[in-house]
C-alpha cells in the first residue's frame, strides 16, 4: 500500500510556515541586564532600545559627595557614558582637563568616544551605589559588600521572553 502524497504547494507552504514561525521565535529581544558576577545571577532585566538612558549614582569614597553618571544605549547595543557630574575632583573621577564645565556647584564632564560592552563595579556600603532606569531604582547596599556587579546589554530570543521571563521586570 502506497502512502498518501501531498501536493507540492502544501509541502512548500508548510515549510515556509515553519520557517516563518522559527524566525519569529528566534527574533532577538534586547535587554539591559544587571548580573551578580560571583553567583552568576541576574538581579535585574528590562527591555531596552537604542537611545534609552540610565543613571548610576554613588558617594565618592574620599569626598563623601554624590557622583552621577549618565549612560546611553547605542544603536549597536553597547553602553556609552554621556557625562559625569560631581561636586569636587577626587581620585577615580574623570579627568577634568577636557570637556569640563562648571554648572553651579557641580563639575560636569562630557564623555567623548568611549563605548563599553559592559559597566562593572564592586559593591560597597560606603559608596551606596544606585542604578536608575525608566523609573526603576535599584540600591546595591543590601547586596553583600565586595560583590562584582555587571551592567550590560544582552539578547534573548522572543520565545525565551514569552515562555521563561514571565514574572521578571518587563
Amino acid at each position: 500500500m502506497e502512502g498518501r502524497r501531498y501536493p507540492s504547494f502544501i509541502w512548500r507552504g508548510g515549510c515556509l510556515l515553519f520557517i516563518f514561525f522559527l524566525s519569529v521565535a528566534l527574533f532577538p529581544i534586547t535587554r539591559l541586564e544587571i548580573r551578580d558576577k560571583k553567583e552568576d545571577r541576574v538581579l535585574y532585566s528590562r527591555r531596552v532600545s537604542s537611545g534609552d538612558r540610565f543613571e548610576f549614582i554613588y558617594l565618592h569614597s574620599v569626598d563623601k559627595t554624590p557622583v552621577i553618571g549618565y549612560f546611553l544605549i547605542t544603536p549597536d547595543n553597547r553602553i556609552k557614558p554621556i557625562e559625569t557630574r560631581f561636586q569636587s575632583y577626587g581620585p577615580g573621577l574623570p579627568s577634568t582637563e577636557k570637556h569640563t564645565f562648571r554648572e553651579g556647584k557641580e563639575l560636569k564632564v562630557k564623555s567623548e568616544g568611549i563605548v563599553m560592552e559592559r559597566f562593572s563595579f564592586f559593591v560597597s556600603p560606603m559608596t551606596r551605589q544606585t542604578f536608575i532606569f525608566k523609573g526603576d531604582r535599584i540600591e546595591f547596599s543590601p547586596v553583600q559588600w565586595g560583590r562584582m556587579i555587571d551592567i550590560g546589554v544582552t539578547f534573548r530570543p522572543l520565545f525565551w521572553e514569552v515562555f521563561f521571563s514571565h514574572g521578571r521586570s518587563s
